[in-house]
This record gives C-alpha cells, sequence and structure tokens, in this order.
C-alpha cells in the first residue's frame, strides 16, 4: 500500500490517495477546533484516539449489517476506507437534550427524549453548518428524498446498536454525528465514529467524556480520550441466555401423543405423558444482564413462542 498525493486537509483529518484504485488513506490529527474554529487547540493523542476507535466502531457496525466506507486501521492514526462522493448532509441523533437542542427546547441538559430525535445540518463551513429541514435539502439538491430516508433509516438503526455497546463499557451515548457518501452509487456510511463527533457520559458519575471537555476548558481532555478508548477496546463476551418453550398445560400436544405413543410400543410402559416443546439460546452483546433478560421475553412474546398456547422460561447462563 503506497500512500499517495494529499487529496483534501479537515479540520480533523487529511485524505490521501493509494496506489489502489478507490481506496484512500484518512490521517487523524491531533489539532482540535470548536465554535466553527473559532477555538483551536492541541489534543495529544487525539489523531491516535479517533483513528482507532473509529476502526473497532465501523468494524462493530458492519458486523451488525452496517455498510461502511472502513476497510482497515493502517496505523495507530491511519485508517484505510474507500473513496466516496460524500453527501453534504450532517445527521445528527439525539438521545438526550445537550448543547443547542437544550438551549432550542428550553430543556435541562440531560432531559432524556421522548424517542431519538433526527436533525439535518448542511455540512458548509462558510455558512456555519446550518440545521435544514428536509424541503431546505430537496430545494438545494443536497440528497434525493430515498437517499435521505435511507440516511435516516440506517442513522437510527446505527444508534439502537450503539447505545447498548456503550452502556456495557459503562457511558452513555447522548448524540452523535454521521456522515454518508457514495461508492459506485451505492449510499454507505463515512467519516469517523470517535469522541470528536459524540457525546459520551459517565454511566455512574456522569461526568464528560467526549470533546465537550475541550469545548468548555474543563480540563483532562487527553486523559478522557484514552479512557473512551480504552472502554471500547475491552472485549466483552457477551450475555448467553436460554430459552424453553412448551405447551400450555390442557392445550392440545400432537408431538408429543405421537412421541408417548411411540415410546409404549417399545415397552416404556411407565410413560404417561410427553410435552415436546423447544430450547433455544441465544448470545447478545452491547447489553447488561438484567436488560438482556427483559429483551429476550420481548423476543419470546413476540416471536419465540405463542403466549396463547405455549409457556416459556428464559435462563441466563
Amino acid at each position: 500500500m503506497e500512500k499517495r498525493e494529499l487529496i483534501y486537509e479537515g479540520k480533523a483529518k487529511k485524505v490521501y490517495a493509494t496506489d489502489q484504485p478507490g481506496q484512500v488513506i484518512h490521517e487523524f490529527k491531533d489539532e482540535a477546533t470548536a465554535f466553527d474554529g473559532k477555538k483551536r487547540g492541541i489534543i495529544a493523542g487525539k489523531g491516535k484516539v479517533n483513528a482507532m476507535m473509529s476502526d473497532i466502531i465501523f468494524r462493530y457496525l458492519e458486523k451488525h449489517g452496517i455498510k461502511t466506507h472502513h476497510l482497515k486501521l493502517l496505523s495507530e492514526n491511519e485508517i484505510l476506507t474507500w473513496w466516496l462522493e460524500m453527501i453534504p448532509v450532517e445527521i445528527i441523533v439525539r438521545n438526550y437534550a445537550a448543547g443547542s437542542l437544550a438551549k432550542r427546547l428550553g430543556y435541562p441538559e440531560r432531559t432524556e427524549m421522548k424517542a431519538p430525535i433526527v436533525e439535518y445540518y448542511y455540512k458548509n463551513d462558510e455558512l456555519g453548518d446550518p440545521m435544514l429541514a428536509r424541503e431546505h435539502i430537496r430545494e438545494l439538491g443536497l440528497a434525493s428524498d430515498e437517499q435521505l430516508d435511507e440516511m435516516t433509516s440506517i442513522a437510527l438503526r446505527v444508534n439502537e446498536i450503539l447505545r447498548p455497546y456503550f452502556e456495557a463499557r459503562g457511558l452513555i451515548l447522548a448524540d452523535f454525528k454521521l456522515e454518508f457518501g457514495l461508492r459506485e452509487g451505492r449510499l454507505l456510511l463515512g467519516d469517523e465514529f470517535s469522541p470528536d463527533v459524540c457525546r459520551l457520559w459517565d454511566a455512574e458519575t456522569g461526568e464528560i467524556m467526549d470533546k465537550d471537555r475541550f469545548r468548555r476548558d474543563l480540563g483532562k481532555v487527553e486523559e478522557t480520550y484514552a479512557e473512551v478508548l480504552r472502554r471500547v477496546s475491552e472485549e466483552k463476551a457477551g450475555v448467553a441466555v436460554a430459552v424453553y418453550v412448551s405447551p400450555k398445560k390442557g392445550i392440545l400436544d400432537p408431538a408429543g401423543q405421537a412421541t408417548l405413543g411411540a415410546l409404549q410400543s417399545l415397552g416404556y410402559d411407565e410413560v404417561r405423558e410427553v410435552r415436546i416443546g423447544k430450547y433455544i439460546t441465544l448470545r447478545l452483546e452491547g447489553v447488561e444482564a438484567d436488560k438482556a433478560e427483559e429483551r429476550v421475553r420481548e423476543m419470546c412474546e413476540r416471536l419465540l413462542a405463542n403466549p396463547i398456547i405455549e409457556d416459556y422460561r428464559v435462563e441466563m447462563e
């Protein structure tokens, strides 16, 4: 892999061409900006944290069916990706009131939303990245209605995947920004996923664990970024769950009756009743044990069992 000419340099990274068609290198920088570039500084080790965390998160999302531009980690501050024709619309998913949303709604900081809120912003430095309605996006021709629908659907799915992932690591995912682009006409998730583009709070202490420490001059920025990387780097074995499903008492069980008859014909006359059920095993990742049991019971009610004619029992392994 040969690193070639610089294609683009932004606030947080440089993008280089390579000798491989359609593949580029993102080199993450330690430079930090806030408030549309009005505040600038250096966060030592930020490039390493953002590259390595993006690698971890993108691989995790890929494993859960989200198609991204990510290919692999090249060095501690470089990732290899597909080159995308970027769509100049940033999507922000908000689970809690923070920053500009708290001000606009008049909510106290950290108020949890009744449901995730999706917002759209025009990626345009000269205009200050203004917030957009869908009609604005259509008027400006930034994305088609179909593309915007797909981007929104993917963003909400990413939220469903990452909230329990971070919860399992003692972090609350308050909000995050996503960017998308096209490769050969196909929509892919691009850019990065790091403390630069999301808000994370420690689940126990409420401590801010993201770029807001830089924005608000809270100190310990480098240490906090390193701690976030340490947590997301931890391998979680997941939660193993067993589900036993059987016919309710009094419900006709043809399979059980047939098996009973077969056993008695083989000379096992002591058998007086057979009930045939199902044994299902599941492994859940990114979710605590108590929440896992709740989720599996929901699965039983909706799919794994028929509550009208079947009983089920959930056991945590």
